[in-house]
């Protein structure tokens, strides 16, 4: 049954996933039910025992996490399809659990913030096989891999750099520089390829660049937060609006979720909503722009909110469930405007990626 604002209703409904960090009420990956007509959200359930499956990808019914086991760690494989359950294929080359994938045609990437690697896989009859480990730094802070035209990008955090690497032969490409202490964290290019937005965490700034085919132009930094903002505070997670006109950014310890106009690469924030629980890891539109779910890691569950989608503003909360250490949301719910994973096409609404 799904609940909203204490009445049962059921109509579009959409399926979801979240990933969360390892504890004993955690142990992997959550399924839930999201009405896509009121945002009415379900209480999630086990599906997949993979301890710390911290960031999730979807497409074509196939959902890709890290996953550690014991004193190794890798890559969790699961095809959502099979009858009789869930079919799982993991394949463990990490010391420690990685904190994205993604995909991109062929290939899944699994950042490793720790170990400072980007570890590729190549998918043969929907199964990992490791082919080959990007070296950057010990520590280096890999939070992402984005996918766009010859580039692969790789924030580093603890570089305050982007590493870019060729899309085909994974060799170095260069590197877009972002200010001392920024820690650039989470990117989004719009749907043209030609804009990209990067949310910092070290100084809690949206930073927008030109994209062309030879790299990135620095356009424009707005804050995120005002002076006098909670000290510690770290932006996380950015989502881009299906009409791009508006972007989206969780700030944890200020709790709060950052709303921005974009007119070409020039931003503004309009709003500064509360997150409805504390340390906002991941955030979600849903296909339509209607609803905006946030994933609150350390209290406040999974909450769905409402977007007016003229003004971008969050309003109302619409739903909300318990939903112990959850960091990372994705539905499955494509349309023809969905923002695919890297990789492009298939089913799996996810907003934080590209692949061009």
């Amino acid at each position: 049954m799904l609940v909203t604002d204490g009445k049962e209703t059921g109509m579009a409904i959409l399926t979801g996933y979240l990933g969360t960090y390892d504890s004993p009420r955690s142990r992997g990956v959550f399924r839930f039910s999201f009405d896509g007509e009121t945002g009415a959200l379900t209480a999630p359930e086990l599906l997949l025992e993979a301890p710390d499956a911290k960031y999730l990808a979807l497409r074509d019914g196939l959902l890709a996490a890290p996953v550690r086991r014991g004193s190794r760690a890798g890559l969790c494989l699961a095809d959502l399809r099979a009858s009789g359950g869930p079919c799982v294929v993991e394949y463990l080359c990490e010391m420690t659990p990685g904190c994205y994938t993604a995909f991109d045609g062929d290939r899944v990437y699994g950042a490793n913030f720790h170990e400072g690697t980007v570890t590729v896989y190549r998918l043969e009859a929907d199964a990992p096989l490791f082919e080959k480990r990007i070296e950057i730094a010990p520590g280096a802070g890999c939070h992402q891999v984005l996918a766009r035209g010859r580039f692969l990008l790789v924030p580093c955090m603890n570089l305050d750099e982007i590493r870019l690497f060729d899309r085909e032969s994974l060799a170095p490409a260069g590197s877009v520089p972002f200010p001392k202490g920024s820690g650039p964290r989470h990117g989004v290019f719009d749907r043209a390829g030609e804009r990209l937005f990067v949310a910092a965490q070290g100084d809690n700034t949206l930073y927008s660049f030109e994209a062309g085919p030879e790299g990135f132009v620095p356009a424009g930094a707005e804050p995120l937060l005002p002076p006098g903002a909670r000290e510690g505070s770290e932006a996380a997670a950015v989502r881009l609006s299906s009409d791009e006109r508006f972007l989206y950014v969780s700030v944890r310890g200020e709790n709060v979720i950052a709303v921005l106009e974009a007119r070409g690469t020039r931003t503004r924030v309009i709003q500064r909503a509360p997150c409805g629980g504390d340390h906002p890891r991941d955030i979600l539109l849903s296909p339509d722009g209607r609803f905006l779910l946030a994933a609150n890691r350390n209290a406040g569950g999974l909450v769905c909110f409402a977007v007016d989608r003229e003004t971008g503003l969050i309003g109302k909360e619409c739903a909300r469930v318990d939903a112990c250490e959850g960091v990372a949301v994705v539905l499955d719910a494509p349309n023809e405007d969905a923002q695919a994973a890297p990789g492009g096409g298939g089913k799996g609404w996810m907003t934080d990626a590209g692949a061009f």
